[in-house]
């Protein structure tokens, strides 16, 4: 079999499963290899190249421990390791340096390839969730490199921090999104928002969104203000400040006051 710097690692151990083996003597870091769990989550994403770079070495390394496998390289490739997302330091970016604790949407997926369950649907469904001003910590016992891949291409930035041998933390966050002031018509003060829910004491529905999957709150919300009469208000207890939702909020002519109580709980009062 032929192989190049793009060619995924499922395929080699497809071609031959003693490429498993010969992958994992690399170093310590393809050990994880040797777990089907991780393999079954991996390998399909994961190319040469890929590997390479969370392994820290070349694509050469792979070739002459495949050769004995009877892989032979390529002749006409490009150098597609150099495509690769780039090393991180551990200094954190501006962005991330001046972001406020409670905009940052954390994600810890260990327990989930512990188990066996892919993580990738969970962690696209938190990316979705992941608006202006805010950035998404995914936590992970290595370096997610094909998700990086797949989100620059998104057009969101990234870094990384790699804590131990198996815990790394990986950050995305919209780019060349900067920290700017809310806009005027949130309040985050909690005066401001007990100010705003006396305004409309007694003309107040009250819903709960906390336990709904994505886009479920959103679309709740936007049902119950279709109905919600004149002079009332729509309180709405949230998990986190529904990025996606203020410019819907804001094309329908709604007013909101936040109240940012704690981490997973955020209080939004809706009105005309």
């Amino acid at each position: 079999m032929n192989i190049a710097a793009n060619t995924k690692i499922s395929a080699l151990i497809k071609e031959n499963p003693a490429a498993i083996d010969a992958i994992a003597s690399i170093n310590k870091h393809f050990e994880k290899l040797r777990n089907p769990v991780l393999r079954k989550i991996l390998a399909s994403r994961v190319t040469i190249a890929d590997a390479a770079r969370i392994g820290g070495c070349d694509v050469d390394a792979f070739y002459r421990k495949l050769a004995p496998l009877g892989f032979t390289v390529a002749t006409d490739q490009t150098n597609i390791a150099m495509q690769t997302p780039e090393t991180t330091t551990n200094a954190l970016p501006d962005y991330l340096a001046q972001l406020p604790a409670q905009k940052l949407i954390t994600l810890d997926v260990r327990q989930d390839i512990a188990s066996g369950n892919d993580p990738f649907k969970k962690i696209m469904d938190a990316v979705a969730e992941t608006g202006a001003g805010q950035a998404l910590l995914i936590i992970n016992t290595f370096e997610p490199t094909p998700l990086i891949a797949i989100l620059k291409k998104k057009g969101y930035s990234y870094h990384t921090d790699t804590r131990s041998a198996d815990l790394v933390y990986t950050y995305f966050w919209p780019e060349n999104e900067t920290i700017v002031a809310e806009p005027q018509t949130i309040a985050s003060a909690q005066n401001d928002f007990e100010a705003a829910l006396a305004r409309f004491a007694g003309k107040v529905k009250r819903i709960d969104v906390r336990a709904m999957e994505m886009p479920q709150p959103m679309v709740t919300i936007l049902s119950e203000l279709e109905i919600l009469p004149a002079g009332e208000a729509l309180y709405v207890v949230h998990k986190r400040v529904p990025q996606f939702l203020l410019p819907q909020l804001e094309e329908r002519g709604f007013k909101v006051t936040i109240n940012e109580a704690g981490p997973n709980e955020v209080y939004l009062l809706i009105h005309n």
